[in-house]
């Protein structure tokens, strides 16, 4: 086998064979430098690039330290050569963090006035301030790019929700910037009218109409101004703003219909009827909420006949009169007490096609049952099964209520009875219903009937007010029934239903029916204190009364006491129970009831005292 040369074989072999001396030592140098001849290069290549970067970017610096500051334009260089706009934003603005130089410079702040307005109302705000704080002068923008800028303030103020923020934007612009203008005025009251700022608006107005060299011509403006009147109650400044409307243009039918809203919260049927027919003089349609408004006003002021006629017009006319106008007037003559009209109202109306609601069915029966006939009552209320019209619990809660305060308690009880049948429609009642039935019962003492209805009342998952309690307990005077009174009184106060003066009034009733007025000092004594009820001073007025005429004078003495404690008897109270002792022959008890007053201070007329 041939042996293969290693490589550099030779060269190895001489240089171990080289003794160690200087020669030697620069042939292993030359050696190595020649291994390394690659790595050497790229090293020499690096540091010639970054020492080329470094020497560049010095005089890029050194050259912009050098150049001179553009001198700021003049009058005569801007008119000789414009300087080009430049584009306001992140390219060319900082508007985030400007500088004093920026806030001061009045350009600038337009601006960026212009810029975030629309998109950022709040940092237009804030940089609007803050160029205020630094000392910018608003008046070398000029009066229309001036107006321009406020009108950008005043519409992110507006947009931001701070309609009193625009009145200071008004004062600014007066005070220190090119004035207010009615371009600026239209602005700030469309604004405001449009985010129901109605006070401010005329607020704003107020500050602006004090310049009188200020002129309106705009029509919407005093529009809106008599818009925001109307919607402020403000009645007393919409006339003259109607005027100023029409001096700029002919009013439309929202003007003229803000006006009868005016007239209508005025009360004043005159200028109601007149703006109608001014309406119609101008060539104005009149609408139907027009006509129901005016007619509304002349029956608030109980001109029925004028009412009458403007109903005969509107029915003249097309399409404008509807079931609420003929409600309108029959309400009016329900309140009234003509019984006839509202009847010979409601055959006409129905003589012209109009079907009778729910609303002027009611107002036929609280006509009737106010006016107690209850006969043309059950007539209403025939004509409405036979009419087909859809009952509900009001109707048929108005109509027991009626035959209630009428005594004709089986009627009552037959309506009920109905309007829980299936032929009613089964309209489930309320809590006032069974209120009216169980009192109308109890009054009639049929405790049975009202106890029965109660547990309907429950059945039905209605709750029981004060109200159905204290006819309840009502109800127990007239047959005394102590026993059955603490029941309701414990249902009462369990159910988390808060006792009031009338309540225990009722009860003072029950004991002294029942004779058991020693109860009743102890009940007045305790209970109201435990319930947080403040009885009033008539309450143990009673107590004291109803003491004396049982000839209990202990009792009443025990009473009038208590009443000492909470209050201090006038001197018709104290004489009338002076007076109740003289007539009773009970002179020990007057006596000491007279004493207890003297030392209590509380006043007496010398001829009670005398008796």
């Amino acid at each position: 086998r041939v042996a293969r040369p290693q490589p550099h074989a030779g060269r190895r072999a001489a240089m171990e064979a080289l003794p160690l001396n200087a020669g030697g030592l620069s042939a292993i140098g030359c050696e190595v430098l020649h291994a390394m001849r690659m790595e050497l290069c790229c090293l020499a290549v690096f540091f010639a690039v970054w020492g080329s970067g470094r020497v560049l970017r010095r005089r890029a610096a050194t050259a912009k330290k050098v150049t001179p500051k553009t001198p700021p334009p003049t009058a005569a260089t801007s008119r000789a050569a414009p300087e080009p706009r430049r584009r306001a934003g992140p390219s060319g603005m900082d508007f985030a963090f400007p500088t004093r130089a920026q806030l001061v410079d009045p350009r600038w702040l337009r601006a960026a006035v212009q810029q975030q307005g629309r998109s950022q109302p709040q940092r237009s705000i804030e940089a609007y301030r803050q160029a205020c704080k630094a000392g910018v002068d608003l008046r070398a923008l000029g009066p229309d790019a001036g107006a321009e800028m406020f009108v950008a303030l005043i519409w992110a103020a507006v947009r931001l929700g701070q309609p009193g923020e625009v009145r200071q934007l008004l004062v600014d612009s007066r005070t220190r910037g090119p004035g207010i203008t009615a371009g600026m005025l239209g602005s700030a009251t469309k604004l405001c009218t449009s985010k129901q700022s109605y006070k401010e608006c005329l607020a704003n107005y107020d500050y602006a109409a004090e310049d009188p060299a200020l002129i309106i011509e705009d029509h919407s403006i005093w529009s809106c101004l008599l818009f925001c009147a109307v919607e402020a109650r403000a009645f007393q400044r919409c006339q003259p703003f109607f005027d100023r409307l029409k001096a700029c243009g002919a009013p439309s039918h929202k003007d003229f219909g803000n006006m009868i809203r005016c007239a209508s919260a005025r009360s004043s049927w005159q200028q109601a009827l007149a703006l109608i027919e001014e309406m119609h003089a101008a060539g104005v349609e009149v609408d139907s909420v027009a006509y129901n408004t005016a007619l509304a006003t002349c029956v608030a002021g109980s001109q029925f006949e004028k009412a009458r006629e403007l109903l005969q017009e509107m029915e003249a006319a097309s399409g404008v009169t509807d079931v609420i106008t003929y409600n309108t007037l029959a309400k009016g003559y329900a309140k009234a007490g003509r019984l006839d009209e509202c009847f010979e109202l409601f055959s006409h109306m129905r003589a012209k096609g109009i079907a009778p609601s729910q609303w002027t069915y009611g107002i036929m029966l609280d006509c009737c049952i106010n006016e107690r006939h209850m006969d043309k009552a059950t007539e209403v209320f025939d004509a409405m099964i036979k009419d087909g019209c859809v009952m509900n619990t009001i109707l048929y809660t108005t109509l027991i209520k009626g035959f209630a305060r009428a005594y004709q308690v089986d009627k009552a009880m037959a309506v009920f009875d109905q309007m829980r049948s299936r032929e009613g429609n089964s309209v489930t009642p309320d809590v006032i219903t069974f209120s009216i039935l169980i009192k109308a019962n109890c009054d009639a003492k049929r405790m049975d009937v009202a106890l029965k209805l109660l547990d309907t009342m429950v059945e039905l998952e209605l709750v029981p007010d004060e109200v159905v309690f204290n006819n309840l307990l009502g109800g127990c005077v007239h047959k005394p029934d102590v026993e059955l009174a603490r029941r309701f009184y414990d249902s009462m106060v369990k159910g988390g239903i808060r006792p009031s003066s009338a309540t225990y009034s009722i009860l003072i009733r029950v004991f002294a029916a029942s004779r058991s007025l020693d109860e009743a000092v102890d009940m007045l004594r305790l209970e109201p204190a435990v319930r947080g009820v403040e009885c009033e001073p008539r309450i143990y007025v009673q107590l004291v009364q109803a003491c004396l005429r049982e000839r209990q004078g202990r009792r009443a003495v025990e009473a009038y006491k208590l009443l000492l404690a909470r209050s201090s008897p006038t001197a018709a109270v104290n004489g009338s129970i002076l007076g109740a002792c003289a007539k009773l022959h009970m002179p020990d008890t007057g006596a000491e009831l007279l004493a207890l007053a003297e030392a209590a201070g509380s006043r007496v007329d010398r001829t009670d005292a005398e008796r």
